[in-house]
């Protein structure tokens, strides 16, 4: 285990202010009050396994709000929403050989209204300290200093596509287009109906005025090893039920307006839960009241720096490269913002297990990095810089095709911003499978991992 040394401890208990290290805020020492046992073992560390999917989107809404969001969705024709929660529209489409109805909430405005929609939200960079099992400061994993020299995690996060406009070019017939990424990829699913000037896009983030830090032990279960980075070092990974509740006093403390999406950012960090490893991020919907009752709709990601953090390198490279992470969480977030909406079930790109959720991350991570991976070049503050972001399913992919009479007539792609990633073809029309793993992307399952065309 590598050591950091000649760090001074830091004297706060929990919740309690010290003197500002950083311009105009105060320090906030977070610790875990789940108390656990220790993971002796080390994990064996995959890029999302499917049996850790549940935990990935969770719907923690009560059973009143749920039934209150679906009575809403209920013959919805591209209708805002009503909700006190970040702006969203509601419709439906229909598919599959029984011609089932499927409802979903989405964010933004109705895209046949047209206009720009500003969704506000609060990127709080967490910090992170892990202690030994001798109680020895062991790591520190920092989105605040500069990892790579162009820039720390959160000043390369707000200068990058999840933020900035970027242009990507056409691809398969499709037209190009300009925007934010989770934009991009919402406009490409409503080709047919949308005005020209829609757009959805995230308002420059507010910084909370305390600087969050939290500290996991390793004694308490906190947080494990796992195997291995591509240097081969065990690398730490973090206790999601720790975790999460350090994320509930964080909310807490914060208690950011309903319409507003706080997006947590940690460095380097992964989560594990059990035997299972590792998430790179989340994204879900509570019941929260303030100023009244209403939907509060979050998400966290971790930000992996293209330079080595703590001596240790990209265990997943490139997946989870800088943003490719939080690309996955907002699109996924934009499309099924309160985890409520139900499709007919798929398989994932690597056939690993089924899924019955709008989760378009999902459809496609499990794929070869050469299909998943999307680059962008920029120019930062600090210098050029080279973005990484998730290709992502549309709707059609989740409709079975490019041209539902939900999404109107025109053309239609299945997956942005590389549209070869899945293709227009589907298994149950046609014998042509788009994937070296069999029908990949366009298998449609019947919810018992049999792959059954429907």
């Amino acid at each position: 285990m590598r050591k950091i040394a000649g760090l001074l401890s830091i004297l706060v208990l929990t919740f309690g202010a010290a003197a500002s290290f950083a311009a105009n805020q105060n320090v906030v020492v977070v610790k875990s009050t789940i108390k656990g046992t220790p993971v002796k073992q080390v994990l064996k560390a995959q890029k999302e396994p499917g049996s850790l999917t549940k935990f990935k989107a969770q719907n923690k809404l009560s059973a009143a709000t749920n039934n209150a969001l679906i009575k809403e969705k209920a013959g919805a024709n591209f209708k805002n929403g009503t909700q006190s929660t970040i702006p969203y529209f509601n419709s439906w489409f229909i598919t599959g050989y029984r011609n089932s109805v499927y409802t979903y909430s989405m964010v933004g405005h109705s895209p046949k209204a047209g206009g720009t929609t500003g969704i506000d939200n609060e990127l709080i960079p967490l910090i992170t300290e892990l202690f030994d099992a001798d109680g020895n400061l062991a790591f520190v994993f920092d989105p605040t200093i500069n990892n790579d020299p162009e820039g720390n995690d959160g000043d390369l996060m707000k200068q990058s596509p999840i933020y900035v406009n970027t242009s990507y070019p056409a691809s398969g017939g499709f037209a190009a287009d300009t925007g934010q990424f989770g934009d991009t990829n919402l406009r490409a699913s409503f080709t047919g109906v949308k005005k020209a000037s829609w757009h959805s896009v995230l308002n420059p983030p507010t910084e909370p005025k305390t600087q969050y830090v939290q500290q996991l032990f390793f004694n308490n279960g906190d947080w494990a090893l796992a195997c291995c980075d591509t240097n081969n070092n065990q690398f730490p990974v973090v206790n999601i039920d720790s975790e999460f509740n350090i994320f509930e006093q964080i909310l807490s403390a914060e208690n950011p307006v309903n319409t507003t999406i706080p997006i947590i950012l940690t460095d380097y960090l992964t989560m594990f839960q059990g035997n299972g490893c590792c998430i790179l991020g989340f994204h879900t919907a509570q019941n929260w009241s303030n100023p009244v009752p209403g939907i509060l709709v979050w998400t966290w990601s971790t930000f992996i720096p293209h330079n080595a953090d703590n001596g240790l390198t990209n265990p997943f490279f490139p997946f989870g490269q800088d943003t490719f992470v939080m690309s996955h969480e907002i699109t996924e977030l934009y499309n099924d913002p309160f985890v409520n909406t139900n499709v007919s079930c798929w398989v994932d790109g690597s056939v690993r297990f089924g899924q019955c959720n709008l989760e378009t991350g999902d459809v496609i991570e499990a794929m070869k990095d050469v299909d998943s991976d999307y680059s962008v070049n920029s120019t930062t503050n600090g210098g050029p810089y080279t973005f990484h972001v998730q290709v992502e399913a549309t709707l059609q992919w989740f409709t079975r095709t490019p041209q539902a009479p939900q999404q109107g007539p025109g053309p239609g792609v299945y997956s942005w911003p590389r549209t070869e990633t899945l293709n227009n073809g589907h298994p149950c029309r046609s014998q042509t499978f788009v994937y070296g793993e069999g029908p990949a992307g366009f298998v449609f399952d019947d919810g018992g991992g049999n792959g059954q065309c429907q």
